[in-house]
């Protein structure tokens, strides 16, 4: 797919002039800042929009309004790319406010389940998908070739939740499904998220604590559509840069032990020049080519 992974023997370090950079406020107003939106977008009313909705997007969320202007920016051209709304109450993705080990606020890309059903669906391959939570009485078994089986009834509404079912079925006729537990779930958090391990768990990056229902959703369809299902070049897109603060051109995992993702090819999607005018606040990030590959969040 063109991309190499890579661990960071050290974070990202936070220089003075990071800790003091532009806010989004005052950058997403300058005409340096616009006109690398309206290089990026090609298109001076797709910007204009872009702009109003992300501006609305950072003005409801003060954690957000926090971070460095280039992590908000970056990542909220990414969902444009894709034509994903950044509004969270859509729920197709995320701009997450992150604090991470150096004490300045990054926002990191998150894709909602949303967001891959839409994806999915635009590849023109899938006849249905989609994924569910599963209460105590629908899990009915397995069937002969290993897969778990529901039956799913609004009498069991108000039962116990104890897992989430993904499901799709591809036009040539090929279906597949993926039932995990919750406790499966709280596992997967607790690997893959320094925010849901330890001290940190349940604070407030913990999204795992704040929206499990959603994460363990998109988890379960992601893990399916990766594993099993038809994936676009935007579907290996988006899962590459899930959950990441993109940074010129590198997925960098503030939430995962450091680890980045750089593309190979020269030619990124979007195009990260976002630099603050008059303000130098390049972060710097040693990498070193692993001995075997590296998980990242799923």
């Amino acid at each position: 797919m063109g991309y190499t992974k890579k661990t960071a023997t050290t974070t990202a370090v936070a220089t003075t002039e990071e800790k003091k950079s532009i806010r989004f406020s005052v950058a997403i107003k300058d005409e340096k800042y616009q006109q690398l939106i309206n290089d990026t977008l090609g298109d001076k009313e797709t910007a204009k929009r872009f702009i109003a909705e992300i501006s609305t997007v950072v003005g409801n969320n003060y954690k957000l309004s926090q971070c460095t202007a280039n992590s908000i920016i970056s990542a909220g051209l990414l969902g444009q790319s894709l034509k994903l709304p950044l509004a969270p109450s859509f729920g197709f993705c995320y701009l997450v406010p992150y604090k991470n080990k150096q004490g300045f606020m990054l926002a990191q890309f998150q894709v909602g389940w949303k967001g891959i059903v839409q994806l999915a669906l635009r590849t023109g391959q899938y006849e249905t998908l989609g994924v569910r939570i599963v209460h105590e009485g629908e899990v009915c078994g397995q069937n002969e070739f290993g897969e778990d089986v529901m039956h799913f009834d609004h009498q069991y509404d108000n039962n116990k939740v104890v897992g989430y079912f993904a499901y799709f079925k591809l036009l040539s006729g090929f279906k597949k499904t993926l039932y995990w537990t919750v406790a499966q779930c709280e596992k997967h958090g607790e690997r893959y998220s320094q925010a849901h391990r330890g001290d940190n768990k349940g604070g407030e990056n913990d999204r795992w604590t704040t929206d499990f229902d959603d994460m363990a959703l998109k988890t379960v369809l992601k893990q399916l559509v990766s594993k099993w299902g038809i994936m676009s070049v935007e579907l290996q897109q988006v899962f590459q840069a899930d959950q990441a603060v993109i940074d010129n051109g590198k997925y960098v995992y503030v939430d995962n032990d450091g680890v980045v993702e750089e593309k190979k090819d020269k030619t990124p999607t979007i195009k990260n020049r976002l630099t603050p005018p008059k303000a130098k606040t390049e972060t710097e990030v040693e990498v070193v080519e692993p001995d075997a590959e590296v998980d990242k969040a799923i």
